[in-house]
């Protein structure tokens, strides 16, 4: 490439050379034919059978003495193979393993968990396609209209934190700092979040706020993509030849279009971080009482106890987000000083808000409560088994430290699993 450079160019066609650490394999270990524990990069990409993985070393120079070990390092190492995993997700999965002085062990399955994001990036996309419509004509410029919601607005100050991130992280040859910003932004607040509130608004009768939406959406996907371009070029350059584009004169590809830059998103909003946070807190809280509970398919109304008017105003101004994300029925704000309604179980949102979800006439209480005493025998038992475990003579000596570190974690566990348990048998009871 340099002597190539030099004669067609006259000029080198890098300056600089980024020198990683070692790749070596899952557990540790030097990538070796003989243990039959290298990867092979167009494996990963195009995907191996186990049968495949054995033909590579019949058809290699190990003596055949060998073969057999390997073979079996290959069995224990990839059962299954090698899934096809693509070139776009090796690559991120090998800037987001790199940091300084740490050796790179490959997990392939962590590569395939890249794969799966690029599914969710492919799908996410065509959704939000599908909500532009096919007459969408997106605004000359990414600035802000002027009537964006609450949720516009958190999503946007969301975006200019993931560019600045990445901006600094490429300065820096950070690289996981890099695709952690970018992984954040699209799967846990662009698709878990964002698109879930975006739904009712995309369907309601409120154009005004419906086309804010749009606009929105469509500078989140314009900047996501150009921001995970040099991690992923083949996936994004499909992507963003679907976006119809802002003036006649934009580029024609990703490939020669501007990286994002801090200055072209200065949307930093720490009010509407601070609302969307406390309904991220209380939605996590719904969602923990609904797996505790065992609500499933159903919409149980959510009333919010706060300490002062203040976060009152606010749970009052998210309660519509709670109930697209958290899936209940009514979310309603208590006025201060009053009770819950009878037949509500009780979390802690944050520490001047409580989540009281009613479960009265969603639930049969005998049916419920026998069934959380037999998981409550159950713990107790597992429970005791760890504490005379522990308490064993010679358990300090014989054991090693990790699995005790591992018991005592598990006991905590258990012990904290107990608590619940019994606060939901208490509440049963008194529903009875």
């Amino acid at each position: 490439m340099v002597m190539l450079g030099l004669k067609l160019t006259g000029r080198l066609p890098f300056s600089e050379v980024y020198l990683h650490a070692i790749v070596r394999d899952a557990h540790g270990r030097k990538m070796s034919k003989s243990l039959g524990n290298v990867i092979d990069p167009l494996d990963v990409i195009y995907g191996v059978s186990l049968q495949g993985l054995h033909g590579q070393l019949l058809n290699s120079n190990l003596d055949p003495s060998e073969v057999e070990r390997a073979k079996e390092g290959q069995k224990a190492d990839f059962p299954a193979g090698i899934p096809e995993c693509g070139t776009d997700a090796l690559r991120f999965g090998l800037c987001a393993y790199t940091s300084q002085g740490r050796d790179i062990n490959l997990d392939v399955n962590r590569i395939l968990g890249y794969r799966h994001f690029c599914n969710k990036l492919w799908n996410a996309t065509k959704f939000a396609l599908r909500g532009l419509g096919k007459g969408f004509v997106p605004s000359t410029t990414s600035e802000p209209g002027g009537h964006e919601s609450l949720m516009d607005r958190w999503i946007r100050s969301r975006l200019t934190e993931a560019v600045r991130l990445s901006n600094q992280g490429f300065q820096a040859y950070d690289f996981p700092a890099v695709t952690t910003a970018q992984y954040s932004f699209w799967l846990y607040e662009l698709c878990d979040v964002y698109l879930e509130c975006l739904k009712p608004v995309l369907n309601g009768v409120d154009q005004v706020a419906a086309e804010c939406a749009r606009q929105t959406l469509y500078t989140c996907l314009d900047v996501g993509l150009r921001l995970l371009s040099p991690f992923m070029p083949f996936l994004t350059e499909e992507l963003f030849q679907r976006l119809p584009r802002r003036t006649p004169q934009a580029p024609p590809s990703l490939c020669v279009t501007s990286y994002p830059e801090p200055s072209e998103c200065s949307w930093k909003d720490p009010e509407a971080e601070a609302a969307i946070e406390l309904a991220l807190s209380i939605t996590r809280a719904v969602r923990s009482l609904r797996a505790d509970y065992n609500l499933i398919r159903i919409w149980p109304d959510c009333f919010l106890e706060v300490a002062d008017e203040a976060t009152g105003a606010l749970a009052s101004a998210v309660s519509g987000y709670v109930q697209a994300l958290a899936s209940t029925g009514v979310v309603a704000v208590l006025a201060l000083g009053a009770p819950a309604p009878q037949g509500c179980a009780v979390a802690l949102a944050s520490d001047r808000c409580s989540v009281h979800l009613q479960l009265q006439g969603l639930v049969d209480p005998a049916r419920e409560l026998g069934k959380l005493q037999a998981k409550r025998g159950e713990a107790q038992r597992q429970a005791q088994r760890l504490r005379e475990r522990r308490a064993a003579v010679g358990y300090l000596v014989k054991v090693p430290l990790k699995v005790q570190e591992a018991d005592e974690t598990k006991l905590h566990q258990t012990e904290a699993e107990l608590r619940k348990m019994d606060e939901a048998i208490a509440l049963f009871q008194k529903m009875l």
